[in-house]
């Protein structure tokens, strides 16, 4: 047995693993329509908003907006979302797209959104996201969505750690500032209705590791209490071959605080031997 007191910049070493699942959507499994949503939040309508499929929820518009207005854009008043292509103005109508952790995981990599809509019988439009070279606010990355064809247009704004997708704006017709198409839902092309058709973009999942590099160094970690090594079982003492250059396996490692309690075990496989002359080190990889 032996107690380390671990040295950060020797013993710990940190990294992330980044891993990429692409998804393109044009209709939402069961799981899908549950964590991901599209309404409609207006500052002063007191109707409740919509699912993605256009199901009838029990949250009011206007709450749904100062929600949104107070988290992404650090307002307290009740309409002052800025309109997407011009931050001078302000808007009470917003068109939002939530996409829960089961799909999104720890948020959406940055340049790969894609997003499809029609504006009642309108044609198709496509809009595309270009992210900031930089974090400006306290809600992390984000980026501007903007018409594929005309990137000029800036229809809205994505924050990708929170897999949101924020419709504020536009020109020209057809624009996300609109009432005359009132609803807004995922799935089939609708009169009336603002609908995304299909979605594509890449989840991004992070994976920490801590590894610790815990070192037995000689004369240590050389006792043991299995029980074959006792040679009298009523005195309980050990067999003579520990007090010679003794010979023991490491089946255990323990991580503990400053205060002496176990944080952490880890089963060596197989069972490392200890020579009394030697040093060992065990690499523990925790994974977060």
């Amino acid at each position: 047995m032996s107690l380390i007191s671990l040295q950060e910049n020797r013993d710990i070493v940190q990294n992330e693993i980044s891993n990429k699942t692409s998804f393109a959507l044009t209709s939402l499994s069961a799981a899908q329509n549950k964590n991901i949503n599209s309404f409609v939040a207006q500052a002063s309508d007191t109707a409740y908003m919509n699912n993605a499929q256009g199901t009838v929820t029990t949250t009011p518009l206007s709450s749904a907006f100062r929600n949104i207005a107070n988290y992404y854009f650090s307002s307290t008043a009740s309409a002052v979302v800025p309109v997407a292509h011009n931050l001078a103005s302000t808007t009470s109508l917003i068109r939002a797209m939530t996409i829960g952790r089961t799909t999104s995981d720890d948020g959406i990599v940055s340049g790969t959104v894609t997003a499809t809509f029609t504006f009642g019988t309108s044609a198709n439009n496509t809009y595309i996201d270009i992210p900031e070279s930089s974090i400006t606010g306290s809600v992390g990355r984000k980026g501007s969505l903007v018409s594929q064809s005309n990137t000029s247009n800036i229809v809205g704004t994505v924050f990708y750690d929170t897999a949101s997708l924020l419709f504020h704006g536009g020109t020209g017709w057809p624009h996300f500032l609109c009432d005359s198409a009132s609803g807004f839902t995922f799935g089939a092309a609708s009169a009336g209705f603002v609908v995304c058709t299909s979605l594509s973009f890449q989840a991004l999942n992070i994976l920490k590791q801590t590894m610790y590099f815990c070192r037995a160094f000689p004369n240590e970690c050389n006792y043991t209490t299995n029980p074959t090594a006792i040679s009298n079982p009523t005195l309980g003492t050990i067999s003579g071959s520990l007090t010679s250059s003794p010979t023991t396996y490491v089946t255990t490692v323990g991580l503990y605080n400053d205060s002496g309690e176990i944080l952490a075990v880890g089963k060596v496989s197989p069972p490392v031997r200890k020579l009394f002359t030697k040093e060992i080190s065990i690499v523990t990889t925790l994974q977060y």
